[in-house]
């Protein structure tokens, strides 16, 4: 389909640099695994069609698709031949485990960053302030303490607005050594294999190829790594060595031309 474009929104004007927001770089991972050529622009949510970012706008000879949603946007680009199904090949236990992978971060860990985020009183500024660059600052501080609230409500609802902070931190490094310690098993294989001296990429199921929950979990780290508004999760991913092996070695063969997290 040589007359298709594909713009991606990712909610900031900055082309060359990894954004806070893990949905996005999840979706670019999606795209640059497939060498799909996309256009990056900045968007904002009020043009997006979920009201959230990322999103895209797919030009074809059938006309133009605006949609969001990167599992939505995943799925559409795969019906349409744009994208393989990376999990085609693999079993049914994998597939759920891969499944698994993607629930535990998108629909767990997810949450306790956002509070982490959020509504720490410190951490609150930087993340207003990020994800509302936008917006002119008196209007912002109104805006940022509407979010606010709703976080708040919606955190409760969920449950995880009701426990305690070490609870949280319990929580989310629980999650963080789950994932050190899948990296560190399939680092060992691709070292067994012979592919560790070469520093090609290994990849969270163990395999030789990647499958979909490689493309949330480095969106999620490579998230944590950029944003200054978790700086104690921050410092504790950092600590987590194959974890950090893992995100290098993705970053050097698939983003080489983004500007690198510091370490």
């Amino acid at each position: 389909m040589t007359d298709t474009q594909l713009t991606l929104f990712r909610g900031w004007d900055a082309p060359t640099s990894y954004v806070w927001s893990p949905f996005v770089t999840k979706l670019e991972f999606r795209l640059r695994l497939a060498t799909l050529p996309y256009k990056p622009a900045a968007g904002s949510p009020k043009s997006a069609p979920t009201g959230k970012i990322p999103y895209i706008s797919l030009t074809t000879s059938s006309g133009v698709t605006k949609m969001g949603d990167s599992a939505l946007i995943t799925a559409h680009l795969a019906s349409l031949s744009l994208l393989t199904d990376l999990n085609a090949r693999l079993s049914a236990s994998s597939r759920a485990h891969d499944a698994g992978l993607k629930a535990l971060l998108e629909d767990r860990l997810y949450f306790f960053n956002m509070r982490e985020r959020w509504l720490d009183p410190v951490n609150f500024y930087a993340q207003r302030d990020h994800v509302l660059h936008a917006v002119p600052y008196p209007i912002r501080v109104v805006i940022g303490a509407k979010i606010y609230r709703s976080h708040i409500s919606t955190l409760h609802d969920l449950g995880v607005g009701r426990y305690s902070d070490a609870e949280v931190v319990a929580f989310q490094e629980e999650v963080w050594m789950a994932l050190e310690d899948m990296l560190a098993e399939s680092l060992a294989k691709a070292d067994e294999k012979g592919l560790d001296g070469e520093r090609r990429c290994f990849w969270c199921l163990g395999g030789t190829e990647p499958t979909e929950c490689d493309t949330t979990v480095f969106g999620f780290v490579s998230s944590m790594l950029v944003a200054t508004s978790s700086p104690r999760s921050r410092k504790f991913v950092v600590g987590l060595p194959s974890m950090m092996e893992y995100v290098n070695r993705i970053h050097e063969t698939y983003f080489a031309d983004y500007e690198k997290w510091e370490e």
